[in-house]
């Protein structure tokens, strides 16, 4: 068996890789529950306000993604600066800063991984991956000490971040879509497209490949710290972290989508959505005494069909 290129991308086997996704995601609940009903219970059951919550984050993350992967650029850092971008608006103490200070303090935190990649030709998947294993040390260094609310008594947790609402965090989700939709309709976008071809073609294009690694690894980080604010700062309650929470995992999620949704902001929008609801679908698992790393596993599945859909849609698959 081996993989034949296709002369032209088919994107029609993302919509395999979907369907793959979501027949998997019914089969493991109805394996995991045993009954019909309950699986259709754990399946349909949502609570809308929190679902809406959940894909803002995720979509914003999502985004994240588009820009690097679609430039050929491995960030696998998202987790990590999420958690800076969090951290940043705890910090800030108001909504109106909470916002930019996320961006830039993620946007420092990807520097030193651009470069290395741009100074020694460090592959950026290594660093950003290191760089989120630094980020959670120091995330909780920072809740057990500057940032940890005194008032808590015998409790180990942050002061509060300021607070947003869903529909803002929507509206910021779709400002961000319209944004990177934009972009890659400008010189530079379909310069950091080409990217994915090789730093020999963006030469011969006449562009310098370090300008296109900075700026896609840069937007990408960036965006990732905006979504780790509008995780902590659209909660209705508790809006601080505890030494527990300080990986909470959306930087997966965010990859997930992206993934799925074939690298376009579009796919990413609705695989956004997607994840949303598998999220939830895990949590109704849990109700029902199942563990609650369910929702990873059921995550990471989802993932791995949007790697096939993207292996698929470039390649054919030869068995002779």
């Amino acid at each position: 068996m081996r993989l034949v290129q296709r002369r032209a991308p088919s994107p029609a086997y993302y919509l395999v890789a979907a369907l793959g996704s979501l027949l998997t995601t019914v089969a493991v609940t109805l394996a995991l529950l045993g009954r019909p009903d309950r699986a259709v219970d754990a399946l349909t059951r949502i609570d809308p306000g929190h679902t809406l919550r959940v894909f803002a984050i995720v979509g914003v993350i999502s985004v994240s993604g588009v820009i690097s992967y679609r430039a050929g650029l491995w960030n696998i850092g998202q987790e990590g600066q999420a958690i800076i971008g969090a951290l940043a608006a705890i910090a800030s103490g108001s909504p109106a800063l909470a916002l930019p200070l996320s961006a830039a303090c993620a946007l420092a935190w990807t520097l030193p991984a651009i470069a290395l990649r741009i100074c020694a030709g460090v592959n950026e998947a290594v660093t950003t991956f290191l760089m989120y294993v630094i980020a959670v040390c120091i995330a909780r260094y920072f809740v057990e000490g500057p940032l940890r609310d005194p008032t808590k008594m015998g409790f180990v947790v942050t002061v509060e971040a300021p607070h947003i609402g869903v529909w803002a965090a929507l509206a910021i989700l779709a400002a961000l879509l319209a944004l990177v939709t934009a972009l890659y309709r400008t010189r530079a976008g379909l310069l950091m497209k080409l990217m994915a071809s090789g730093e020999g073609i963006v030469r011969y294009a006449g562009a310098s490949p370090s300008a296109c690694i900075l700026l896609a690894l840069g937007i990408s980080g960036t965006i990732a710290g905006l979504g780790g604010a509008i995780e902590i700062m659209t909660r209705e309650a508790g809006r601080y972290l505890m030494i527990s929470q300080v990986s909470a995992g959306f930087g997966l999620y965010g990859i997930s989508a992206a993934w799925l949704g074939a690298l376009h902001p579009l796919g990413a929008f609705l695989s956004s959505l997607y994840i949303a609801w598998l999220y939830h679908v895990a949590v109704n698992l849990k109700v029902f005494g199942l563990s609650s790393l369910l929702s990873n596993a059921l995550v990471g599945a989802a993932m791995a069909w949007g790697l096939l859909g993207y292996v698929l849609s470039k390649y054919r698959v030869v068995l002779r």
